[in-house]
């Protein structure tokens, strides 16, 4: 058998040139880089579909939110300041409601009990506001006490099972007229949805009190603490047509209308989302 040559037996065993090494590292770093962009453009779909996702989820929980807490209102206690560019939304939320059978009204029955079937939450009643047939907000947030009493006690049972004494010490003891379906509500402290157009986001204030002038933002914001319910709102208050808040009182053909405007953009896009809601506040004095 023939012996290799001495040529043969050193090319065998020299390995890669140093021009197939180059090339390998050239051809391995092009794959690299685009595999590199490959998923580097994947990695930035997925951030942007998530924050995208996110700015609309949180959009529509703070929309539906609000929508839930206006539908619970007392009747015509919702309300906008016009002087604050309408950034703040104020309304009283419902603690219970229910029938009366008996209140005082003016005259003979003017210390009379105010008896009434019990509510849901009945226990939850003292210390709050008793509204019958309050039907403008000089009634519901006004000094006047003429149909807004705050109960004092709660007598249970009386003066059978199943019905309640609400009992307060307001002058006048009376109220001068009847609800037309005999119904009283129970509210709490007022509460309010304002937009920070400088914090870009959307704020929530609760127990600052009932006050018979609507606070505007800044005054909340240095009376009372808030919840952030929202943010990367950008509503341009000088715009007429981008007011965050409009307030439709009732007619004859409908209840309160509440219209919700709210744009919002994500601070590292400039892609924009209106968000543009109808609430029908469905409660009557």
């Amino acid at each position: 058998m023939p012996q290799p040559t001495i040529r043969a037996a050193i090319r065998k065993s020299s390995g890669y040139t140093l021009v197939e090494l180059i090339v390998v590292i050239i051809l391995l770093g092009i794959v690299g880089l685009f595999t590199f962009n490959y998923v580097g453009f994947g990695t930035r779909i997925y951030i942007d579909t998530t924050g995208r996702e996110q700015l609309v989820s949180q959009s529509r929980f703070a929309v539906e939110r609000l929508s839930r807490e206006l539908r619970n209102a007392v009747p015509r206690s919702i309300r906008v300041n016009e002087l604050d560019a309408q950034r703040c939304i104020e309304f009283i939320p419902i603690i219970t409601s229910s029938n009366y059978l008996q209140i005082p009204r003016p005259g003979p029955t003017s210390n009379a009990d105010f008896i009434a079937v019990e509510p849901i939450r009945a226990a939850e009643a003292a210390g709050n506001s008793l509204y019958v047939y309050a039907t403008n907000q000089n009634f519901l947030y006004g000094n006047s006490e003429l149909r807004r009493k705050t109960i004092d006690v709660v007598s249970f049972d009386t003066p059978e099972p199943g019905l309640v004494v609400f009992e307060y010490s307001a002058s006048p003891s009376f109220f001068p007229t009847d609800s037309p379906a005999r119904r009283y509500y129970v509210g709490g402290s007022p509460v309010s949805w304002c937009y920070n157009e400088v914090a870009n986001r959307l704020e929530r204030y609760r127990n600052y009190g009932l006050l018979a002038t609507q606070l505007s933002h800044s005054q909340l914001l240095a009376a009372a603490s808030y919840e952030i319910m929202a943010v990367d709102l950008v509503n341009d208050l000088t715009a007429p047509d981008e007011l965050p808040f409009r307030v439709f009182e009732a007619t004859l053909q409908r209840n309160n209308l509440v219209e919700i405007d709210w744009r919002f953009r994500r601070g590292s896009s400039n892609e924009s989302l209106q968000l543009l809601h109808e609430v029908h506040a469905p409660n009557v004095p």
